[in-house]
């Protein structure tokens, strides 16, 4: 049994696999964790430095407000910086690709793709998880590229989940998943 899929990406559509992506990454994660704690670190050591030489002043207290201010609100401001950065890089590198017909069809031992610009065949052996979020699929093949589906192009969920876990591709529910 065949499935076919037709269906257009959106800027939405990216941006929402680059911050899923971010999110899983370790690199990223550690970097974004390490600025949390480093900034407000060098401020208190600063404090410190001065208070030991000088005593206490009020404004060497600005240095303890702002790291303490650092550390409560970095990560609203770390999810909305990175969020503008992707949102610029899915502007700049896939405008091209924005709101271009693709066609995806599930056969027996293969997955056919079809875009404005190219078309492919993957063998099922190379898919390596089947991501769920609130919204789309992510198809993660095992050279680490990924397809984006939009759950809206897919008539049934389950059947189509099926398919891929016959294809051998390891299923990972992140429906509660959301860019923190």
């Amino acid at each position: 049994m065949e499935i076919s899929l037709n269906f257009k990406l959106q800027n939405s559509d990216f941006l929402a696999y680059h911050l899923y992506a971010s999110s899983k990454s370790k690199n990223q994660n550690r970097q974004r964790l390490m600025v949390r704690i480093l900034v407000p670190a060098f401020y208190f050591l600063l404090y410190l430095t001065l208070f030991l030489r000088y005593g206490i002043r009020v404004i060497d207290l600005w240095l303890v407000l702002f790291a303490i201010s650092w550390l409560a609100f970095y990560p609203l401001y770390s999810k909305w910086k990175y969020k503008r950065h992707f949102l610029k890089t899915v502007e700049e590198n896939y405008q091209n690709r924005i709101n271009q017909p693709i066609s995806i069809r599930l056969e027996e031992d293969q997955i056919f793709i079809k875009d404005f610009t190219s078309e492919s065949t993957i063998e099922t052996s190379a898919i390596k998880e089947l991501i769920e979020t609130k919204d789309h699929f992510f198809i993660k093949l095992k050279t680490e590229i990924s397809l984006i589906i939009p759950k809206e192009a897919i008539e049934n969920h389950t059947e189509f989940k099926d398919r891929l876990a016959l294809f051998g591709a390891q299923y990972i529910d992140e429906l509660n998943w959301k860019w923190d």
